[in-house]
């Protein structure tokens, strides 16, 4: 039997310099009905994958940003004899009084949806909007990062979080701009190019062109894929008004903060969702994204594809009397904290793993754990039917994976029952 070599948790929830290896936390509601939530946390060391340089020398008192010990981000309205004053995910005023300060942030990237009643759209493979964009917003931010550019994410996890909080985030952070991703429904017309829409703030300039930009960075990476595209025919950078004549979305009307959100295709598409599974689209359309906005904080370049408006009301988002608000002290996911490998026969492996999820109850627990190679591709999941809350951590097998023989490491991943794929994970060498 093959003993593990540890590996990076590659998990781990992405925060603003880089990414943060902590664990997680289970959704409730408010602990009082009063707008004043006050919750004492203890500070939890982290790990920054980051090459710029960190923040967290300066004054608290100059703090913009948090990342509570659960790894949540969350913005920071003031701090005051040793508490920091912050925003809620659901947009309650709370206090903490320990975690990781953040002074500076470039931009906003907002994962669009999150949390179980807003999925957003659903594809016919059972892919959800709220975990693709999720996907493509860490990514981004791993772009990012690696350029010297700082961001923050709305959310790290399959949580709600109101559009009005969301763009308080940004403007509290104090960000050159937000750009919030999402994947479209329901159906377009058929098409050979990518159907990309920007949707951009009517009175700002400056929206107009981080949407030029966005649009001309997305369609020249995504078109290189062989598709059968969804696209409406007026498809493009746009200004989306409703019948008041306000900017229809949420996402681009509330923020002071230079926005513009992409729908980068459409998940209804079946097509194009069973691109979305492939380990190369999500690389392609982050670098993309990634590159369009460095490009907008860099150069005065006007971007392209701008087209006339449309007049429409969407649907009301999830506001904060269904929001289900974060105890910002857990675990967001489960930790794999051990595995072992033993090679069976040429190609097939018995997997041994041991999961902590010290959050485990009958509501909530670490439900699965999976092997996956380096490209994204899963050879295995061991299925788990109930908590383990007595076994802390507790292991258990997976036998006769088919792995290639081009495949030399694995990595071992967990799963929370509420909030999917994520945690500390386990690199382990194939014998």
């Amino acid at each position: 039997m093959w003993k593990v070599k540890l590996g990076p948790s590659l998990a781990a929830i992405a925060v603003v310099l880089g990414a943060c290896t902590t664990s997680a936390f289970p959704v409730q509601p408010p602990t009082t009905t009063s707008s004043l939530v006050t919750t004492t946390v203890t500070v939890v060391t982290t790990t920054s994958s980051s090459t710029a340089p960190t923040t967290t020398t300066l004054p608290h008192s100059e703090a913009v940003a948090l990342i509570a010990p659960s790894g949540v981000p969350v913005a920071v309205t003031g701090y005051q004899a040793g508490t920091f004053h912050i925003l809620t995910p659901c947009g309650y005023e709370a206090t903490l009084t320990e975690g990781t300060p953040i002074h500076h942030v470039d931009v906003v990237i907002d994962p669009g949806h999150g949390g179980p009643i807003d999925t957003g759209a659903v594809a016919p493979t059972g892919l959800k909007e709220k975990d693709l964009n999720l996907t493509v917003s860490f990514e981004i931010q791993r772009i990012l990062t690696e350029r010297g550019i700082a961001s923050m994410l709305t959310r790290v996890g399959d949580y709600p979080v109101p559009i009005p909080t969301r763009a308080r985030y940004a403007d509290i952070a104090g960000a050159t701009a937000l750009v919030s991703i999402h994947h479209n429904a329901p159906a377009a017309p058929a098409s050979n190019i990518p159907g990309i829409e920007i949707f951009v703030q009517q009175d700002s300039s400056e929206s107009m062109r981080l949407g030029g930009l966005l649009f001309e960075e997305t369609m020249d990476a995504l078109g290189q894929f062989q598709v059968d595209w969804d696209r409406s025919p007026d498809a493009g950078v746009m200004t989306v008004v409703n019948p008041e004549g306000r900017d229809a979305y949420g996402m681009i009307r509330r923020p002071e903060t230079t926005s513009a959100l992409i729908e980068l295709g459409y998940i209804a598409n079946r097509a194009e969702a069973e691109l979305y599974a492939t380990p190369e689209y999500v690389p392609a359309a982050a670098t993309a994204v990634a590159d369009a906005i460095e490009t907008f904080l860099t150069t005065n370049a006007p971007g392209s594809g701008f087209v006339e408006g449309r007049v429409f009301r969407p649907n009301r988002g999830v506001g904060q009397d269904v929001c289900i608000e974060a105890d910002l002290e857990l675990a967001l996911y489960p930790d794999m904290v051990d595995a072992e490998v033993l090679k069976v026969e040429e190609g097939i492996f018995d997997f041994f793993a041991t999961v902590s999820s010290p959050y485990d109850t009958p509501l909530r627990f670490a439900d699965a754990w999976r092997v996956m190679g380096d490209d994204g591709v899963v050879y295995g999941v061991n299925e788990l039917l109930h908590d383990h809350a007595t076994e802390q951590p507790f292991t258990r097998p997976l036998a006769g994976v088919a792995i290639p023989d081009t495949v030399d490491a694995v990595t071992i991943q967990g799963r929370d029952s509420i909030y999917g794929w994520g945690g500390g994970t386990f690199v382990l060498d194939l014998p």
